[in-house]
């Protein structure tokens, strides 16, 4: 083991993504949560994809949920949408 520690960026929600967040099923909260805190890791873990028509947000798929967000020296989460819902 090289003793080094991973490196993680702060989360920081929106009111719109916090409020999207609270009023999901505990199910779908546990999963959404688990692939959120993947994100925080140096690099970022998940199915994750830039969006081609908006600037500096990426999305990353947790089944049929998708979570928009920028990360720059943070992670801001923007959005926790079903998919039909997020790219419109």
């Amino acid at each position: 083991m090289s003793g080094k520690k991973p490196e993680y960026k702060q989360i920081v929600f929106s009111p719109t993504a916090k409020k999207q967040f609270l009023n999901l099923d505990r199910q779908i909260q546990i999963r959404i949560k688990a692939g959120i805190e993947k994100l925080a890791m140096v690099p970022p873990q998940g199915d994750i994809t830039r969006l081609k028509s908006r600037e500096d947000q990426y999305r990353l798929r947790i089944g049929d949920w998708r979570i928009i967000f920028r990360a720059i020296n943070v992670v801001q989460i923007i959005a926790i949408l079903p998919r039909g819902q997020a790219y419109k």
